[in-house]
């Protein structure tokens, strides 16, 4: 088995939206642990890494490029297969996640801090509040369309495990140029948010599809 870690670098403030809102300040809401640390779901990685692995088939397809190295449904799974895919990922957090998480633990049970250090500001200090209008042609807004969202700051970093059961060279090709493709995430990407960088590492280091050509 093989072990990487996957970074998600955010080029622009992103909506890794959890389908819920928060109370009646807030209409769409980012993922968060219990402490407020912010966090993105390994199955939405995993289905935005799925999409860009189509993308670079159908590219490479468009190009007249042979896909013999892209095992997509053999890296990610088969819809309707008894066997589960060799790669898996885990949710993608802060750098020091349980680090951080412990010592924010303390101060927000500590009596010293408990009013100083809260789940809600440690939300407030990893994201922003972004507000949106629907204007109409004459140039005013629609009646109730003002929505608030809360988005990750541009310039956060998550990382995350990815364990690959299989040694299998084509197998990491494809998820290096899944990761070389996976430019866009979240609610409203295309509307200016959720421009990220991924990248696939192994002790550290960032691996290209360069040096894995080279080897082959």
């Amino acid at each position: 088995m093989k072990e990487y870690s996957l970074r998600l670098e955010l080029l622009s403030p992103t909506l890794a939206g959890s389908g819920l809102g928060f109370g009646a300040s807030i209409d769409t809401d980012v993922v968060f642990d219990n402490l407020g640390i912010p966090y993105i779901p390994a199955k939405r990685i995993k289905g935005c890494l799925l999409d860009a692995s189509r993308g670079v088939k159908e590219m490479f397809s468009l190009a007249g490029i042979r896909t013999d190295d892209l095992q997509i449904e053999h890296t990610f799974g088969e819809s309707g297969s008894e066997h589960g895919a060799p790669v898996h990922f885990s949710n993608l957090y802060i750098k020091d996640y349980q680090l951080n998480k412990a010592w924010l633990n303390y101060f927000v049970k500590s009596k010293a801090y408990k009013n100083i250090v809260t789940p809600g500001r440690i939300l407030d200090t990893l994201t922003e509040i972004r507000q949106q209008t629907r204007i109409g042609d004459n140039g005013i807004a629609f009646e109730h369309s003002l929505r608030t969202i809360r988005v990750l700051q541009k310039g956060t970093e998550f990382y995350g495990d990815v364990q690959v059961q299989l040694d299998n060279e084509e197998i990491t090709n494809t998820l290096l140029l899944a990761c070389l493709n996976f430019r866009r995430f979240g609610t409203k990407r295309n509307r200016g948010f959720g421009e990220v960088r991924c990248s696939l590492l192994s002790d550290g280091k960032a691996l290209t599809i360069e040096e894995k050509l080279e080897v082959l």
